[in-house]
């Protein structure tokens, strides 16, 4: 066997820049051609480059070598094509093989030299350095090998100049045991001992390694597989290991395969299913010999609770629904029954939170399954004199004394039509429930107010009239001065005209409409009831904005995406409402005012939902929280288009709508009357 020192690898570093000192086979070849370009059709034949491969290496003289050209287009694919090939120096080295893509060389003198492949116009060059053969060397690793018999063993040779260069080297192989091909695969034979590899070169020098191969093992008589029985919760994961045992009891290494009921196996590691039951794991030699252990999986345990909605406020003695979901450990929704409970107020089983009558600070509303648990704090909100801005819905009442059943505790300002017979009745339930007003005494459908499809003055007025009695008076009055009411609106939108698809939202010809009749409007409305604030709906931009209100108090300006950015949309009404001397009062179009969808069909994708007319969307529960928190700052009230059961009912709006009322409660309440100087 030769004898290699640390010296010959330290003279193998420097060649490392040329030949990257990767492993080399046996018999030098080069790579064969990329087959990338055969997987898609070649459309362009074009030849724009060419490699070859390798570009450079290292032989000895008398060995053959080869090199690989590929012809490629712009895209990259491999064209069949056949470069010309050259020599710089055939006294070098020189072709053996006839043209093709792939060339064999033959080494003849020492020396460095290059073959090109042209194909096309288009070249490259291949170095090849060629060294002399005296005082060459061959190693072959590994150095030594240890195998049972009919095991394989994989030997490399590797050429060595005499100053420790790493070369390309022939060689051929002989073995004393078994059988070993021509790249150096050995198939250990049956017996027992130590043997020499030998790697011989075509120039004489050649290199031994010994292998040892032991004893082929006892067969194996049995497999035993363990755990040979486990428990196991859904979700759970164990290893398995297996081992043999020869007809003498000795234990042995064996190679199995696993397969396993109730759950899956990768490798080793088994993964029990979700479906409870008895199942098994096997494990089974090539022989056919094998074990079989027994898994019990029981039901996942639970991972965690999830109470919705995550952020709640409540006005005092208001519903709120919570709903909490139940997931176990492999991800799975469970229905184990949940339990609970709050720490004030009461709750109903079916997660039915009702806030208490008096009181402020916070509830807890606790849903327990299991060991798990989760928890939403609710914010009960304070009905303060001067603190917090009005934060309401239209549509709130079912009955003029009685709200909505759900989504609406978190709101304490409401907006809908009453009839004069009910008005007392309901500013009183208002009151008691703390809930702020903004009265709509001319509400309902427009052509109550209309003549021959035209606004007419003396028909609103006749409606108006029947207010005018001394119980509404008085209560309105009332209402006023204890801040349950906000004001009154005398009209929707009075910029709308013309509008022949829908002549329910016009109010005649252009110009019937002014901000002038508007305000006389509200003058009517003061003359009734002296204290109540007086105003009107429409976006400040769309109705005679250069213009200015003398006797309406407020503008309600309801905000949609489509009207811009919403900041700067609210600060232009702030502006407009400060040059006029009036109250800015805020809306959001919650069912309508999201990001329309333009494009393919109308579903809302990445919305908060369908709106109730194409192209618009409802809003997401992030816009509604960015909005309300934006537009309270400054508002003397913000207002929200509409009441929609099914966008109540969702957890995360209810949430998006309490975070609101949380942040408004702590604003400095302002009245919807302006900074006009009384006259």
């Amino acid at each position: 066997m030769t004898h290699r020192s640390s010296q010959i690898a330290s003279r193998l570093l420097p060649f490392c820049l040329l030949m990257s000192c990767q492993e080399e086979p046996t018999t030098p070849t080069a790579p064969q051609a990329s087959l990338s370009g055969a997987a898609a059709a070649v459309t362009d034949n074009t030849v724009a480059s060419v490699k070859v491969i390798p570009d450079s290496q290292l032989v000895f003289v008398g060995d053959q070598f080869q090199i690989v050209a590929q012809a490629k287009n712009k895209s990259g694919q491999v064209l069949d094509r056949i470069p010309v090939w050259s020599v710089a120096n055939t006294s070098v080295f020189t072709a053996v093989t006839p043209a093709g893509a792939t060339m064999t060389f033959k080494a003849l003198k020492a020396g460095t030299t290059t073959a090109k492949a042209t194909v096309d116009g288009k070249s490259r060059f291949s170095k090849a350095v060629v060294r002399a053969v005296a005082g060459a060397k061959v190693v072959i690793t590994p150095e030594t090998a240890i195998v049972e018999a009919g095991a394989t063993v994989q030997f490399v040779a590797k050429g060595l100049t005499k100053t420790g260069e790493t070369a390309g080297v022939n060689v051929v192989w002989t073995a004393e045991t078994g059988a070993i091909s021509s790249s150096g695969v050995l198939t250990a034979g049956g017996i027992p001992g130590t043997f020499r590899v030998i790697a011989r070169s075509g120039f004489g020098a050649a290199d031994t390694t010994l292998v040892t191969i032991g004893a082929a093992p006892d067969p194996v008589a049995a497999v035993t597989l363990v755990p040979a029985s486990i428990s196991l919760a859904a979700g759970d994961t164990v290893r398995f290991d297996a081992y043999g045992r020869t007809a003498g009891g000795d234990s042995v290494d064996v190679t199995v395969t696993y397969t396993a009921t109730g759950g899956t196996i990768a490798g080793r590691l088994y993964t029990a299913g979700s479906v409870p039951g008895s199942y098994n794991v096997i494990a089974m030699s090539a022989a056919g010999i094998g074990d079989t252990s027994d898994v019990s999986i029981s039901t996942a345990p639970i991972a965690r609770v999830t109470l919705q909605p995550d952020i709640a406020a409540s006005r005092p003695g208001e519903p709120t629904q919570f709903v909490a979901s139940v997931m176990n450990s492999v991800g799975e929704s469970v229905l184990d029954p949940v339990t609970y409970e709050t720490t004030c107020g009461t709750m109903g089983g079916a997660g039915v939170f009702t806030a208490p009558q008096a009181g402020s600070g916070s509830c807890l509303v606790i849903a327990s399954a299991g060991d798990k648990a989760d928890t939403t704090e609710v914010i009960l909100l304070a009905d303060t004199p001067g603190q917090g801005v009005p934060f309401g819905v239209y549509d709130f009442w079912t009955t003029s004394t009685k709200p909505k059943t759900s989504g609406v505790a978190a709101y304490t300002a409401s907006h809908d039509y009453i009839p004069p017979n009910e008005t007392v009745g309901h500013i009183a339930a208002a009151r008691s429930r703390g809930v702020r007003v903004m009265l709509a005494m001319t509400g309902g459908d427009h052509s109550l107010y209309k003549t021959n499809g035209v606004f007419d003055m003396a028909k609103w007025k006749a409606a108006m009239d029947k207010y005018n009695t001394a119980a509404i008076r008085d209560a309105i009055a009332a209402g006023v001065a204890d801040g349950t009411i906000l004001g009154n609106s005398v009209m929707d939108e009075p910029q709308q005209h013309g509008i022949s698809s829908d002549p329910n939202k016009t109010w005649g010809p252009s110009g019937t409409m002014t901000k002038v009749r508007v305000d006389s409007m509200c003058g009517y409305v003061e003359s009734i009831f002296s204290t109540l604030p007086v105003g009107v709906g429409h976006d400040y931009l769309e109705f005679e904005s250069a213009k200015s209100y003398f006797v309406c108090q407020f503008v309600m300006s309801q905000y949609a995406v489509r009207k811009g950015n919403f900041i700067a949309w609210r600060d232009g009404g702030l502006a407009q409402a400060a040059r006029d001397g009036i109250a800015m009062l805020f809306s959001m179009n919650l069912l309508d005012g999201g990001t329309q969808d333009k494009s393919g069909p109308w579903d809302c994708a990445g919305t908060g939902g369908i709106g109730t007319r194409s192209p618009n969307c409802r809003v997401t529960p992030s816009q509604l929280r960015d909005w309300g928190k934006a537009f309270g700052q400054g508002g003397c009230a913000v207002l929200s288009w509409r009441y929609d059961t099914a966008f109540m009912a969702k957890p995360e709006n209810q949430a998006a709508i309490s975070d609101v009322a949380i942040t408004l409660a702590g604003v400095p309440r302002t009245p919807c009357t302006g900074t006009r100087p009384a006259e």
